[in-house]
């Protein structure tokens, strides 16, 4: 940028000081603080095609001042690290260990349970449907929902039983399985 801005300084000087602009009167430098003193009366050589600008009274003036750019946010300080003390991370990771294998143990448990429940839903749907097996352990509840309905009609309620006890056979393995893959 600093060297576009002394190129059309260059020209622009080279432009003023070409024999075809030429005054009557020699031309007066601008009153600029200049870095080496040059006589005042002495007028600027002709350029010649360099690949370096001359310094002419007229190329040290400096450009008009840009506001300076906006500074950058100062860095946040690093965080400060840590050593954690090794028998709190040991005690912490024993602990998790427990607590993961009372989670398996229970996810197992509720496995189980919910197919054993699935296995008397289904001996209960066989001895609706089979007159010669002897007749269903229902609690109360379950006697008192069946009450009045037909044989066919309980043989329906006894396989949307089996297959409620399916889907929370199904999602309790899906529980499991999930807690044992994670090692």
């Amino acid at each position: 940028m600093i060297r576009w801005l002394l190129l059309l300084l260059f020209l622009l000087g080279a432009a003023c000081s070409s024999p075809l602009h030429e005054t009557s009167e020699p031309a007066q430098p601008a009153e600029t603080p200049s870095v080496a003193e040059e006589p005042a009366a002495a007028p600027a050589p002709p350029p010649a095609v360099a690949s370096t600008p001359s310094e002419t009274p007229e190329e040290k003036a400096p450009p008009p001042a840009a506001p300076p750019p906006p500074a950058p946010p100062a860095p946040a300080p690093p965080p400060k690290l840590v050593t954690p003390d090794p028998v709190k991370v040991l005690l912490a990771e024993e602990s998790q260990r427990v607590e993961r294998e009372k989670t398996i143990v229970r996810l197992a448990a509720e496995r189980d349970a919910a197919a054993a429940l699935v296995a008397r839903r289904q001996k209960d749907l066989l001895a609706f449907k089979n007159p010669f097996l002897p007749r269903p352990q229902l609690t109360p509840e379950e006697a008192e929902e069946i009450r009045g309905l037909g044989g066919a009609a309980r043989a329906q309620w006894a396989e949307r039983r089996v297959a409620d006890a399916s889907a929370a056979l199904a999602a309790a393995q899906k529980a499991y399985d999930e807690a044992t893959a994670i090692r």
